[in-house]
Order: structure tokens, then sequence, then C-alpha cells
């Protein structure tokens, strides 16, 4: 599939060129590996966002049932109390 970008400065261009050269590829090989390396770099952050928000709500769910312990106990140390 064949993609155009419009409106690069020729300075921009220009350092894309040398970056190519140097390495020893062409200005479309260059740009093909940095497209594919920003696809693949994205994709981990989907992932790790996706991770996050999992540990972000088992976080939330621990909390939840720590605060919730926190009330028995109180009770049970309550009535504990109140029986003897």
């Amino acid at each position: 599939m064949e993609i155009k970008i419009r409106y690069l400065q020729s300075t921009e261009l220009a350092k894309i060129d040398r970056i190519a050269k140097k390495i020893g590829v062409s200005r479309e090989e260059f740009l093909r590996r940095i497209i594919r390396k920003e696809i693949a770099s994205a994709g981990e952050f989907l992932e790790l966002d996706s991770e996050n928000k999992i540990r972000k709500a088992l976080a939330y769910q621990l909390k939840e049932s720590n605060d919730l312990n926190r009330i028995l106990i109180q009770q049970i140390e309550e009535l504990k109390n109140g029986t003897n």
C-alpha cells in the first residue's frame, strides 16, 4: 500500500535523507522502520495501559475488602467487649 506524506519542511526531509544515508538505507526504508518501531511501541503502551487499569481495579477491590474487614473486626471486638 502506498502512503504519501505531505508538507514536510525541506530541513526535515534533508535530515531524514542524511540519517538514512548514514545507516545505509533508502529514505523509504528508513521511514518504514520508524513507522514499524512506533507501531510496536504503541502496542506496548496499550498493553501497559490495560495492565495498569487491571492493577488499579484490583487495588481498589483490595482496599474495599480491607475496609470491610476493619469494620467486621471492629464489630466483633465490640460484641466481645459487650458480652464480657
